[in-house]
């Protein structure tokens, strides 16, 4: 399955649901599920400047009372659906004049699983069954709400 590494907290946020746009230098064309792995580094100066209505997203959320070096580093947190790249996305997590890939259906993992990372999309073929099932039971929904 594809993966692809992000820092925290943004990596959380996503497959919290929280935030709904990865911001790249990059357009990609691939659309569906990818799973998102949290990189070693983690983001922490970026975090602090987030933009009052995105703190205020993240404070109404259970990730509001996560510590930053309580968050999952160097593992496969989750997975969520690319549904769309587009330029000057509405989002309040869109940056300007850059790739705005649009995501959807995010998946939390109840457990990490320890994973190197790399640049650019990457593939991972060794999911547990747990996290397997997990998105399985995801796609099934999805498709029995189409």
């Amino acid at each position: 399955m594809k993966a692809i590494t992000i820092k925290q907290p943004w990596a959380s946020l996503i497959v919290h649901g929280i935030k709904d746009i990865e911001n790249r230098s990059w357009r990609t064309d691939f659309r569906g599920r990818v799973l998102i792995h949290s990189s070693a580094k983690g983001d922490i100066a970026k975090f602090g400047c987030l933009q009052p209505n995105q703190r205020l997203k993240v404070l109404n959320t259970p990730m509001g009372r996560i510590g930053f070096n309580d968050l999952p580093f160097g593992s496969i947190i989750g997975s969520v659906e690319i549904v769309d790249c587009v330029q000057n996305h509405p989002s309040i997590w869109a940056d300007k004049g850059i790739y705005n890939w649009v995501l959807a259906n995010p998946v939390l993992f109840k457990k990490p699983i320890p994973a190197k990372g790399r640049l650019s999309f990457w593939e991972y073929d060794n999911l547990s069954e747990d996290a397997r099932n997990v998105v399985d039971d995801v796609i099934k929904k999805l498709k029995s709400n189409e």
